[in-house]
């Protein structure tokens, strides 16, 4: 892999907040038993890197004024209101340092997956799996052939090949990756007995009790017919 070309930050380099505007974001390598080193990188050059994919496993060349580092990014800093990147944290390694890194699985042949087929839906319980392996030998991505997979099967980390010197952090039990579980429907709940006598019941009750609008106005006006007053004719 090519070196990528930073600056190593001095007090002439200025303010956190003047390096930002100069599109310049500061950071630190930290690590194999040596001093920190504060460095300065190109906003647009660590942007590109965190979009290439796997950046949190993916080993970085470094080269600080003519000084070579391999490092690991292992963490970024966002402004709380603006969002914009304004640090990082980069881990000094060589070959044979261990590392801890979250390796994506990929699950090839989904098309001809029996279980699938049927209508089946994989559900992934773990996306990305934890693993300790040595710098120079951290995995891209692991793969599970879903080729012969059915309903009801349960993908497991000892299903998946992992390469030599690889094992994932959690080793105390045998942990689900993905299930392949049968189609959800939704089935409409016909209404029980109780409830049809009951909505029988209202109904009912609303036809007995309550008074047409159209028997309201016809007895309205009756009344008001009684109640108008007749004129005295002279005698």
């Amino acid at each position: 892999m090519e070196n990528i070309k930073v600056i190593a930050r001095s007090k002439d380099s200025g303010s956190t907040k003047s390096l930002l505007k100069k599109g310049m974001v500061p950071g630190i390598i930290y690590g194999k038993n040596s001093e920190p080193s504060q460095i300065v990188f190109e906003d647009k050059a660590l942007q590109k890197l965190m979009h290439s994919g796997v950046f949190y496993s993916k080993i970085i060349n470094l080269d600080v004024e003519g000084k070579k580092e391999k490092v690991l990014p292992k963490q970024l800093q966002y402004h709380p209101v603006t969002d914009k990147l304004i640090h990082f944290d980069f881990l000094r390694v060589q070959d044979d340092t261990k590392v801890t890194v979250e390796i994506e699985v990929e699950f090839l042949n989904r098309d001809i997956c029996p279980g699938l087929k049927q209508g089946g839906v994989l559900n992934l319980v773990r996306r990305m799996i934890e693993l300790s392996c040595n710098a120079n030998n951290i995995p891209e991505k692991l793969q599970y052939d879903l080729v012969s997979a059915e309903i009801g099967d349960a993908i497991k980390i000892s299903n998946i090949e992992l390469p030599d010197g690889v094992k994932p952090t959690i080793t105390d039990r045998d942990f689900v990756v993905a299930t392949l579980v049968p189609p959800t429907i939704e089935v409409e709940e016909e209404p029980t007995p109780e409830e049809e006598v009951e909505g029988e019941a209202i109904e009912g009750e609303t036809e007995e009790g309550t008074d047409s609008k159209e028997d309201q106005d016809s007895g309205d006006s009756s009344e008001d017919k009684k109640a108008e007053p007749t004129e005295d004719k002279p005698k």
